[in-house]
């Protein structure tokens, strides 16, 4: 890679955004998507059925089917791939005014932390691609465009924390993406804004922290 490999790694990552453009999608159907995400936070995924997304929107339950002829099954996978481009576009504005690795290294981690905390249907979108991994629950295609989504995130964090001079960045970005993912488990989701900026900073220092373990050396 480049001296500023983090660069053509967002430059990737919005490449392949754009190709999963989201800006034509309709209202109604971007109505249905929020009821899921409400509803499955709410009572968890398990319980959500076409007719109680019906019930939410104020439609008929076949309604739906003229937003979504796939059923359920597409609402979910839509849902995923709203919730991706949302995240996708708040990223690469996080990220627009960095000037070097460290500043897009911090920018990436703050709205990464941020977005944990503040949205909990972030949770439930690692919950779903974790238990795909494991039981296999979303269709093959989705399966691929999930595995997508995730390589090109991760490989801007590797990008950046290479660029920092970071090596075997691989392993580290692993570890600082579980610290992240799991945000809700040590910074209350009731804090106030002035309280999420400092976790916030917390959570870039210790993902600092994280990259300037030698692992090998830990691990003799």
């Amino acid at each position: 890679m480049s001296d500023r490999s983090y660069e053509s790694a967002s430059r990737a990552f919005e490449s392949q955004l754009k190709e999963w453009n989201w800006t034509g999608q309709r209202a109604g159907r971007q109505n249905i998507l929020e009821a899921f995400l409400e509803l499955a936070i709410a009572n968890g995924f398990n319980s959500v059925s076409m007719r109680t997304i019906a019930n939410a929107v104020n439609i008929k339950p076949p309604s739906l089917y003229s937003h979504f002829p796939d059923g359920r099954d597409e609402i979910v996978a839509e849902s995923l791939r709203w919730h991706f481009h949302r995240f996708g576009v708040a990223l690469l504005e996080a990220v627009a005014p960095a000037g070097n690795a460290e500043e897009f290294w911090d920018a990436m981690v703050k709205l990464h932390f941020t977005r944990q905390v503040r949205l909990p249907e972030s949770n439930l979108w690692d919950l779903l691609v974790a238990t795909d991994r494991m039981a296999g629950v979303l269709p093959k295609d989705l399966r691929a465009q999930v595995d997508d989504w995730v390589t090109l995130h991760e490989e801007m964090y590797i990008a950046a924390a290479r660029d920092m001079g970071c090596p075997d960045a691989e392993e580290h970005v692993r570890v600082v993406m579980t610290l992240l993912e799991g945000a809700t488990r040590w910074a209350p989701a009731d804090c106030d804004d002035a309280e999420l900026e400092v976790l916030a900073d917390r959570a870039v220092t210790l993902s600092r922290a994280i990259l300037a373990v030698d692992f090998q050396r830990a691990s003799m």
